[in-house]
């Protein structure tokens, strides 16, 4: 909007070169615009003639496509804070339309709502999005809801700004050229548009730089306790039980704002709804088929629970024996998913790549090079930062390929035109000008296979960019990995002390640090042979689920990680620093194991029972080592260790309590009464007798509304880092937090 008058119930503005006059009065039911004699309410003339949302929702419609056969998945509402523990997840049968019916229902009054969608990868969150994004612009074009649900993609890249990827979206993905940045966030506020951020992965959350949370609090911040966000995750925040992980989205939100966080967890596919696809997709026999594949594989195998697999699956159904795959697959759990896509490459090998250069029909490209072709690609995708690839690109990526296959000009051409018609890749719906894969798990896997084979040729002209651009998925990584040991390379000679040198030589900003301890940690996972290990960056997560044995890490930092699943055996720790240390998963061995006088460790999370909503921190050297002592872990006897009954006690009851308090405000931004007294059960008399009056007069928390609601009084950054000098002491806490 470039020019706006109003006066004497006149509007005259000038916007995209538009110049609109209209008449301005106060109605029967609030303010009413009167343009070329028709009155309309002020805020549908603003919706659909100056935003043009009606042309938004005839785009979604348009440029924005589910896939086909599309099964609506079942999962957990996470809804309301004030909801005892045991009570808190509703079941959702049909997620699609129930998500459906609550995007259509009117948000709360005065409060911003963000609800994550999570699930693991290839089950469905982009799907989701997509089917139920097409519902709302149907059903908004057929004036049966005022809102629209927006896809935004975002990469599962680190970011800084979401006006940047707002915009992108509306303009390269929907065509739709009519709404800045500010205006976008305005129908936001109003609920019009309901923003889907999709891809904002576990390892930007839990990313010590914290750009993706900062981005998410700047934006909730600037929306003032109005709106609805969804964002589709792999891991949602609030399953952190670290308040510091927290606090710098929490901090950006800003003490004006009013916010709730929701989650939506979707379950894999069960044998129901894989019948239920197969039948969509006209398949003879879908309980014969689900039961030829689980014979071999078991019915909860990712190939019959993961939507993108199970597609596959389908696919192949009519034309390989399944029963022969499925025990192909079977045979190695571990590595199941490069057997299956083999089995799709070679189908397009032998039956769809024919070569008809020469008077004699046979393959274009061995299977082999079919792999070595994808995998250029996903590593160009990669360096490029992007999930999408000008076909002139590709053209120039085949054209390189088809030099060092040394192939003939007449099958070169013939690889350009059928690259475009690959089975894992697909042509950009928008233009069809790019090419991208068919599914993300495609991409990572061909990615992993790129790396892989540079680790293999030793090349660090390849693998210093790769591990330079961002940080390398955990399943980028077990594709790597599991390329290596296909080809029974013995890591310990060549491969660990190139990575070893790579990080020596790598900034500390650098990205190929973390990634270098990474695919080091992978490639010695389940190993026993002895191996030494100094000078590296591990990044957040590297020790969850991890199998070590003869391990000897010196001089190296950790971010914070789980032990969940952990297998620690006869592995040393020296001069090492740990950000965090979570004991609290279940499965976690450690034998023989040590921190040497060197070894700091920040913090530790653990669990006071069987119960997981009662995690702890702990920080200060005693009580850390006392908890790590108590999970298994040794640590040199000297004299001077502290012996008296604080170091015996982690943390003092008026602590846990707090923290157990502070945890509940990573759902939401205020707290009344009785959610606290649900949340802190037989606890929540002390909690109101003796612990609040203290919080309120150290200026921790305060009390706002007339209804006895609760929200922070000081910054959580601030609370965390006096959580870390109390040394388990209620009282120390309430000192260092004034």
């Amino acid at each position: 909007m470039e020019d706006t008058e109003i006066s004497g119930g006149e509007l005259l503005l000038q916007i995209r070169n538009e110049l609109i006059e209209a008449k301005v009065e106060n109605g029967r039911y609030g303010l009413v615009v009167t343009e070329n004699d028709n009155p309309m309410p002020a805020k549908m003339w603003i919706v659909n003639r100056l935003a043009r949302v009606p042309i938004l929702a005839e785009r979604i419609c348009s440029y924005v496509l589910p896939p086909e056969h599309f099964v609506s998945p079942s999962g957990q509402f996470l809804d309301r804070i004030d909801l005892p523990a045991s009570d808190q997840e509703k079941e959702w049968d049909d997620v699609a339309a129930d998500m459906t019916r609550m995007l259509s229902q009117s948000s709360p009054a005065g409060v911003t709502t963000v609800v994550y969608i999570t699930s693991a990868a290839g089950e469905g969150k982009t799907s989701l999005i997509d089917e139920v994004a097409v519902r709302q612009a149907k059903a908004y074009k057929a004036k049966k809801t005022g809102s629209l649900l927006v896809p935004i993609p975002l990469g599962g890249r680190p970011f800084l700004r979401f006006d940047d990827l707002v915009v992108s979206a509306l303009v390269n993905r929907l065509r739709f050229q009519l709404l800045y940045y500010d205006a976008f966030l305005e129908l936001v506020r109003l609920g019009v548009l309901v923003p889907a951020f999709d891809g904002f992965e576990e390892m930007i959350v839990e990313a010590s730089s914290g750009e993706a949370l900062s981005a998410l609090g700047n934006l909730v911040s600037n929306l003032g306790s109005t709106g609805t966000l969804l964002v589709a995750a792999r891991k949602a925040y609030f399953d952190y039980p670290n308040l510091g992980s927290q606090a710098r989205l929490f901090d950006t939100i800003g003490s004006d704002s009013e916010v709730v966080f929701k989650r939506l967890s979707l379950k894999r596919w069960g044998p129901d709804t894989f019948k239920t696809y197969a039948e969509n997709r006209d398949v003879s026999d879908p309980p014969g088929l689900f039961k030829r594949v689980s014979e071999h594989l078991g019915e909860e195998h990712p190939v019959l629970t993961r939507a993108v697999l199970v597609r596959r699956l389908i696919d192949l159904a009519e034309e390989v024996d399944l029963s022969a795959l499925a025990q192909r697959i079977g045979q190695d759990k571990s590595d199941y998913f490069s057997e299956f896509v083999n089995q799709i490459v070679e189908r397009e090998a032998h039956h769809k790549w024919v070569d008809r250069s020469g008077n004699k029909s046979g393959s274009l490209l061995t299977t082999d090079e079919h792999h070595d072709l994808l995998a250029m690609i996903a590593q160009e995708m990669w360096l490029s930062a992007t999930n999408e690839l000008g076909i002139d690109v590709v053209d120039l990526v085949v054209a390189i390929f088809a030099d060092d296959k040394v192939k003939t000009p007449s099958q070169a051409r013939q690889i350009q035109e059928r690259i475009k018609e690959h089975a894992l890749l697909n042509l950009a719906s928008v233009g069809r000008k790019k090419l991208t894969f068919d599914h993300e798990d495609f991409r990572v896997f061909y990615l992993g296979q790129a790396l892989g084979c540079a680790l293999i040729k030793g090349d660090t002209s390849i693998i210093r960019p790769v591990l330079d651009v961002a940080y390398l998925s955990r399943s980028a990584i077990e594709y790597a990995s599991a390329y290596v040991r296909h080809h029974k390379i013995d890591v310990h000679r060549g491969i660990l002390p190139m990575l070893q040198s790579l990080a020596h030589g790598a900034q500390r900003a650098s990205f190929v640090r973390e990634n270098c301890g990474a695919v080091i940690l992978e490639l010695i996972d389940g190993q026993s042979r002895k191996c030494e290990i100094d000078k590296v960056s591990f990044p957040a997560g590297a020790l969850q689920g991890r199998r070590l044995n003869n391990l000897t890490v010196s001089s190296s930092y950790f971010h914070a990680t789980s032990l969940e699943e952990a297998e620690l055996r006869r592995c040393s720790f020296s001069e090492c620093r740990f950000e965090r240390l979570e004991v609290c998963g279940s499965g976690t061995i450690v034998k023989d194991t040590s921190f040497d006088a060197t070894c700091q460790v920040d913090s530790v999370t653990y669990a006071r029972g069987a119960d997981d909503d009662n995690q702890y921190t702990v920080f200060g050297p005693q009580r850390v080592r006392r908890v790590l002592e108590m999970a298994g872990f040794n640590f040199p006897r000297d004299h001077q260790t502290k012996k008296d009954a604080d170091a015996e006690q982690p943390i003092d009851d008026e602590l846990a309590i707090v923290q157990k308090f502070l945890r509940v405000f990573l759902r939401t931004t205020t707290l009344d009464k009785p959610t606290v007294r649900l949340r802190l059960g037989e606890k929540s008399n002390l909690f109101f007798k003796k612990i609040l009056p203290e919080m309120e007069k150290a200026g921790v928390v305060k009390e706002v509304g007339n209804h006895g609601q609760m929200r922070l009084a000081t910054p959580m950054k601030r609370i965390d880092a006096a959580m870390r000098v109390a040394e388990g002491s209620f009282e120390k806490f309430l000192e260092q937090v004034q």
